[in-house]
């Protein structure tokens, strides 16, 4: 197959584009532009013969030292690529082809990029074109809830003894909207865990208050018997694929001990059952939170973080 790969503005996306990735919509992407700077485009496959365009993903862009480069936002985690290609009759060639789809983005990143870093999603578990084209794709991890079949019976019996105990300390669930109740207690998170995440608190709190507006994320939250929020989420929800993803989150530190964190995750996935399949808990590549989210029994994923 004759592929061609070519970079389109973010407002220039044929409209006919049946993107469907929460990560990869034009409204999404412009919200970043606009509140982080960052220079974004769509990179767009197509068929040569018949111009049908046969796979999307957004480029992140970067000039380092006066080197154009793409990298990981520290505000999303994922940088999807998602395919339109015909389904052939044998798997196998639709998997040729998306392979061969895989390579040609690679062509175009050496042309164009001295340095690369990339982190595809959880959809992309076949990564042997980028590999074989001189880029490195190399394992990271997420955990997941598969909703259809959630229940706190997955629980390990420790994490089950933190849920039983906050239950009993009648904290409320809540999915009212409250900014400035995160913004406080990531605060202290950033501290205990040494956390980098420099963005300017009013920057971030007009983000996330498009991202509301838009319906783009919701917040739940924990509140104490004072109706204090003492644990709180953003997530990012994927309304067309039915996939939540655990985007942004923080717990008072001193209400750790009383199993918040763990009914937050519990009330969160009963609430989503209803309209979503999947809730991806957005990491498992440092110790204490991958041991944390694997004691909720959730099931390890792997996706690939692409460099050059």
């Amino acid at each position: 197959m004759d592929l061609a790969v070519k970079s389109c503005k973010i407002s220039d996306l044929p409209v006919e584009i049946p993107i469907t990735d929460i990560y990869l919509l034009p409204d999404f992407l412009t919200l970043l532009v606009k509140y982080f700077h960052y220079n974004v485009n769509y990179l767009l496959v197509t068929n040569r013969v018949n111009g049908d365009i046969l796979a999307v993903t957004a480029t992140f862009e970067k000039k380092l030292l006066g080197i154009p480069s793409i990298i990981n936002p520290q505000i999303i985690y994922y940088q999807p690529l998602e395919y339109f290609s015909v389904k052939r009759k044998h798997k196998n060639e639709t998997q040729l082809q998306d392979l061969e789809i895989q390579k040609q983005i690679s062509a175009y990143y050496h042309k164009y990029y001295f340095k690369i870093e990339k982190n595809l999603s959880p959809n992309t578990i076949d990564v042997r074109g980028f590999n074989w084209s001189g880029l490195k794709a190399s394992p990271l991890y997420t955990y997941v809830f598969d909703l259809k079949s959630y229940s706190s019976d997955i629980f390990f019996r420790k994490q089950r003894a933190s849920l039983r105990k906050a239950q009993k300390l009648e904290y409320q669930f809540t999915g009212k909207t409250d900014i400035d109740s995160f913004l406080s207690l990531v605060e202290g998170t950033k501290k205990r865990q040494d956390w980098n995440f420099n963005i300017p608190d009013k920057t971030l709190k007009d983000y996330i208050s498009q991202l509301l507006k838009l319906g783009f994320v919701k917040q739940f939250s924990i509140t104490n018997q004072k109706g204090k929020i003492v644990s709180t989420m953003f997530c990012l929800m994927d309304k067309v694929n039915k996939v939540a993803y655990a985007w942004l989150a923080s717990t008072d530190v001193q209400e750790l001990s009383k199993g918040v964190s763990t009914l937050l995750f519990h009330s969160i996935s009963e609430y989503l059952q209803t309209d979503y399949d999947v809730f991806d808990l957005c990491g498992a590549n440092t110790d204490t939170i991958a041991r944390f989210k694997a004691s909720l029994g959730a099931e390890l994923k792997v996706f690939y973080r692409i460099k050059l």
